[in-house]
């Protein structure tokens, strides 16, 4: 159902965008309209698409280099559709019934584009902008889910006052439409913006949580490095998150790769840039994307690409495949457990032939009855998984979406320890938080938490931390703007204290 109703949003984005483009032409161009008033309509609807341009450019790693100085445009767009139609009802240019609704649309329009500016500059806005932010992102998961927490295509546009009245008939039930959707979604808004405000105080309490020390260096504690890779490791990337490796000093590096990142030229580059890693110790976990892997596990193409990896990449943990820790708007079928079994069981045979020292490794990401069945035959003593894994990503609801997922993973290991004996080593793979929709302090918390929960418990043998930086969606370390959020520090120094307790041997 998801799926059906994910184009509704982005249908509505440009439809309310060409409203706007076509109204203000049409206003301005009018001689008896007021001249401040033509003024501010023709520079909302000049500026609108551009702004929302720059919105959705400074959320990207790429996009924000070239545009971030003027991220402010956008609420200042937001503003000034405001104050147009303020105007419009004052100047009485604009019936009361029709411009009271959008009036509110627009001004929670602005308190969001507010919040996301102050967020995306500082990593944080008062309480009550980021609540409207997280509000925003719960109304738009209504439709594409939880991918309105991490992308920046998850926007609102403003809305014109449709000044005069209508000429045709098409064009009054075109404003009607408008002005329900207008009045709808400022509803949708005021009922999320209390719970935005409980997700983000959820965090309050993990802020400092601190990790349970494992003298014995049985939890590992890692990162995640580079965007999913379709080719040789960007060089921006491989100089700006090897500075974060250098200061946070992993014990564990996980790099996913896409089908183009596994060709030999790309590997090959790869295998280069890990080699200062290597040689310092630093465990390599690979994973290839779930998309490289959705033909049949057998395919020759597939273990093909297992065994380059393999044999050029030399990973000491090899994820067949791994889907994204949170869903993207390029959302797919749920697979099956059979095809989970029997994709690690085909890579397991290429990397016993291949290099029968690279473990295997499984990782949950949805927790559903999918990931339930999967890991219950992992933790089989026959299973070909070596390491077991779990994603661990908060919600709409904040904390308390971290806290079910532990807990269901905590449920299916005392099944699985009762009646088939598991035996395998377990880490948290693709810790983090989001720190659009809840602030730097709340992707803190989030890690945090996970990491305590995780180093409390013997089973758990390390975390990996990611992303390191905003490449493709708001999840990273590192902002797209190159701004370094402010839990970085706290958790390698935290990293820094774990590795201090450990007696060597």
């Amino acid at each position: 159902m998801s799926e059906q109703l994910a184009p509704i949003p982005f249908v509505v984005a440009l439809a309310v965008l060409a409203w706007n483009i076509f109204l203000a032409g049409w206003i301005a161009s009018r001689h008896e309209v007021p001249r401040p008033f033509a003024q501010i309509t023709g520079f909302c609807g000049l500026l609108v698409a551009p702004a929302l341009v720059v919105a959705v450019a400074t959320g990207t790693d790429a996009g924000s280099r070239t545009v971030s100085g003027i991220a402010w445009l956008l609420p200042l767009v937001a503003c000034a559709f405001a104050f147009q139609v303020i105007y419009a009802i004052v100047a009485r240019l604009v019936s009361v019934v029709i411009g009271i609704p959008i009036l509110l649309y627009d001004l929670v329009i602005a308190a969001v584009a507010i919040g996301d500016y102050l967020v995306g500059l500082h990593g944080s806005a008062p309480i009550g902008l980021q609540a409207a932010v997280a509000a925003r992102d719960a109304v738009i998961g209504m439709t594409i889910g939880r991918a309105a927490l991490l992308t920046p295509l998850a926007l609102l546009v403003p809305m014109i006052a449709p000044a005069y009245p209508a000429r045709w008939r098409l064009s009054a039930v075109a404003r009607a439409v408008l002005v329900l959707t207008a009045t709808v979604t400022t509803t949708l808004l005021v009922m999320e913006w209390p719970r935005g405000i409980g997700a983000v105080r959820s965090f309050a309490r993990a802020l400092s949580e601190p990790m349970q020390a494992r003298p014995s260096g049985d939890f590992l504690i890692g990162m995640r490095l580079f965007p999913a890779l379709d080719g040789p490791p960007p060089a921006r990337a491989v100089v700006a998150d090897r500075a974060m490796a250098e200061r946070f000093a992993p014990d564990v590096v996980l790099i996913v790769l896409n089908e183009e990142g596994a060709r030999g030229s790309s590997l090959d580059s790869l295998a280069r840039v890990l080699e200062p890693l290597r040689n310092d110790s630093v465990r390599i976990a690979i994973a290839l994307s779930v998309a490289n892997a959705a033909a049949a596990p057998s395919d020759a193409v597939h273990l093909a690409l297992i065994e380059r990896v393999l044999v050029r990449a030399r990973p000491d943990v090899l994820f067949p495949a791994m889907i994204d820790p949170v869903p993207t708007l390029l959302s797919r079928a749920t697979l099956p457990p059979i095809w989970w079994e029997t994709t690690l069981a085909s890579a397991a045979r290429v990397v016993k032939r291949v290099r029968p020292r690279t473990i295997i490794g499984w990782a949950a990401s949805r927790f559903d009855a999918t990931d339930s069945a999967v890991y219950l035959w992992s933790a089989r003593s026959a299973s070909p998984v070596g390491i077991i894994g779990a994603v661990s990503y908060p919600s709409f609801s904040g904390l308390p979406a971290i806290d079910a997922r532990l807990r269901a993973l905590e449920r299916w290991h005392a099944l699985a320890a009762s009646t088939a004996g598991a035996s395998q080593a377990h880490w948290l793979v693709n810790v983090g938080g989001l720190p659009h929709a809840h602030g730097d302090d709340g992707q803190l918390a989030a890690i945090r938490h996970a990491l305590a929960w995780g180093s409390r418990r013997a089973w758990i043998g390390g975390a990996i931390i990611g992303e390191a930086a905003d490449y493709d969606s708001w999840l990273g370390l590192r902002a797209a703007s190159g701004r370094m959020r402010s839990g970085f520090i706290p958790l390698a120094e935290a990293a820094k204290a774990m590795r201090d307790v450990r007696v060597e041997r």
